[in-house]
């Protein structure tokens, strides 16, 4: 009974491994909205989404780190926004796991951006 329990236990503990990384992914999907109708540029963390028009959506990397977001637009200021990143409560899930709290950590599944919709103001260039 007690070689049943166990198993049971050991099972269970390998079958939640890593929670976030399984339940939400190590990317993070975001909407950028605007006030401008035309085309834009979006650098995120150094890569180019050209003749990008809003809303657009797209996937960000969770993680640590912030993700800076760059917006160009023709005849606009150069926009600068950066994305925080908070604790992902899908991670508690993992409990005493070690391992799993491991590869959710090394994955960055266990953090997620702040918010899922994100308004960039452009301002007419002078």
């Amino acid at each position: 009974m007690k070689t049943t329990r166990l198993f049971i236990w050991i099972a269970c503990s390998f079958a939640f491994t890593s929670c976030s990384t399984i339940f939400c992914g190590s990317k993070a999907r975001v909407t950028f909205e605007s006030n401008i109708n035309e085309p834009a540029t979006l650098t995120i963390d150094g890569v180019k989404h050209r003749n990008v028009e809003f809303p657009y959506t797209t996937k960000i990397k969770r993680g640590f780190d912030d993700t800076i977001v760059k917006a160009e637009a023709e005849n606009y200021k150069t926009q600068t926004l950066v994305i925080d990143k908070t604790f992902n409560a899908v991670s508690v899930i993992n409990l005493t796991n070690i391992l799993g709290w491991g590869i959710d950590a090394a994955t960055g599944a266990m953090m997620k951006p702040e918010f899922n919709l994100y308004e960039i103001e452009f301002q007419p260039a002078k």
